[in-house]
């Protein structure tokens, strides 16, 4: 009897917790990969490539296997049209997606609805927002427990739990606040209330780094088109290694005491790459764009 009663209470204790980490809030604190889900829902932003063209939905947590179409790097944008606006991309079978707003819906601004575009972010001059790609954190008051309360002092601090897009200086203030009803719903904004988005964080972006070897050892073609070009030191490489920004391998080579490296990069989409040169006890990373 003492057992099965030990038992039950674990069992709740257990329900407990996890009650309570559900509650809490969720929040975008740095450049990273994050999930993007609907606070109040079990639903998460993810690519259909089910449609045509392909669209951004509502969809459940994907749990096993390949869950790329629901992981996003949100990090400053490349070529901010205005000062703290981000980009938001997503690495799907070595393509870049970039996340932006649905041309066909900016004449209804600020009742607009979100898609993707297999592409870069747009490259803008000041004050473009001709990419309809800018984003920006911000902040919907919450209680203790990250649940909206329009009396909340929450979050504090250089965390955001909310999400605006811009299409131009007068065209400001769409906003996450449109919460989905069930799975397949469009990822759609609005000018009304800012409702509270949950920011999973899934990883660290790759960084580039330099172990051991010389920083100025080796020169590498940037940008890249058909061939990937490395000089220098290169008789100290065993392998170059080529890496999706989200961290996916995308080829490796190894090489043998070659004065000059020429690798073929063709097949690769156009993007933003890591390149990794392994030595015996080294190591030097470097990023590149694939043209």
């Amino acid at each position: 009897m003492k057992k099965q009663l030990l038992k039950l209470t674990l069992f709740v204790a257990v329900l407990f917790i996890a009650s309570a980490t559900q509650a809490q809030a969720i929040l975008w604190t740095k450049d990273a990969i994050y999930r993007i889900g609907a606070r109040g829902t079990t639903l998460f932003m993810t690519i259909d490539g089910t449609t045509t063209p392909v669209s951004l939905k509502w969809a459940e947590e994907i749990t096993t296997g390949d869950a790329s179409t629901q992981e996003f790097a949100i990090v400053g944008h490349r070529t901010p049209a205005a000062a703290g606006l981000m980009e938001i991309t997503a690495n799907v079978g070595g393509n870049v997606w970039t996340m932006c707003i649905d041309p066909t819906t900016v004449a209804d601004y600020p009742n607009v609805t979100l898609t993707v575009e297999q592409r870069l972010p747009k490259e803008v001059e000041e004050a473009d927002w001709s990419g309809l790609d800018q984003f920006q954190r911000r902040k919907a008051k919450v209680d203790a427990n990250g649940d909206p309360d329009a009396a909340g002092s929450n979050p504090a601090g250089a965390v955001n739990n909310a999400l605006f897009v811009q299409a131009g200086d007068a065209l400001k203030n769409s906003r996450y606040g449109v919460i989905p009803s069930a799975a397949g719903d469009l990822v759609q904004f609005d000018g009304g209330g800012i409702d509270v988005i949950d920011y999973h964080f899934v990883r660290d972006l790759p960084t580039a780094s330099v172990k051991s070897f010389s920083a100025d050892a080796f020169t590498i073609s940037n940008p890249v088109n058909n061939f990937l070009n490395i000089s220098g030191e290169t008789s100290k490489i065993n392998k170059v290694n080529v890496y999706s920004i989200l961290g996916g391998k995308m080829l490796s080579r190894k090489i043998d005491n070659q004065n000059n490296v020429s690798i073929n990069v063709n097949n690769l989409a156009s993007g933003l790459y890591i390149v990794e040169l392994v030595g015996e006890s080294s190591s030097f990373t470097k990023k590149i764009v694939k043209q």
